[in-house]
């Protein structure tokens, strides 16, 4: 592992967002999982059983992004708390493969 330092650039903040739609059979609510990564090296990670039922794969990924989102968020204000500046944009990437398909016209 590299030793850390400064770098004249800013620092890049990406995550990725998941969510199973309906996973536990028995209340019916969906997992989302996330993972967020500064420079390439994750820092956060996790996966929670979302709080409501979803009634679509498309509801269940858009809770998962949302989630993924605000976590994006505290962490960037927890580094401008600190003194490092995160300018570049957010990047979500997002499972959307649902979403195409509702375009597309397939069933969701």
């Amino acid at each position: 592992m590299e030793p850390y330092r400064e770098s004249s650039s800013p620092p890049v903040l990406q995550a990725y967002s998941d969510a199973d739609f309906a996973r536990d059979k028995l209340d019916h609510r969906s997992m989302t999982g996330g993972m967020l990564l500064l420079n390439g090296m994750a820092v956060i990670w996790g996966a929670l059983k979302q709080g409501g039922v979803s009634l679509s794969t498309i509801e269940a990924e858009f809770v998962a992004s949302s989630e993924v989102a605000r976590e994006m968020l505290g962490l960037r204000g927890m580094l401008s708390d600190i003194g490092i500046e995160t300018d570049a944009p957010l990047v979500l990437h997002v499972d959307n493969q649902s979403m195409l398909g509702q375009i597309a016209g397939e069933a969701s």
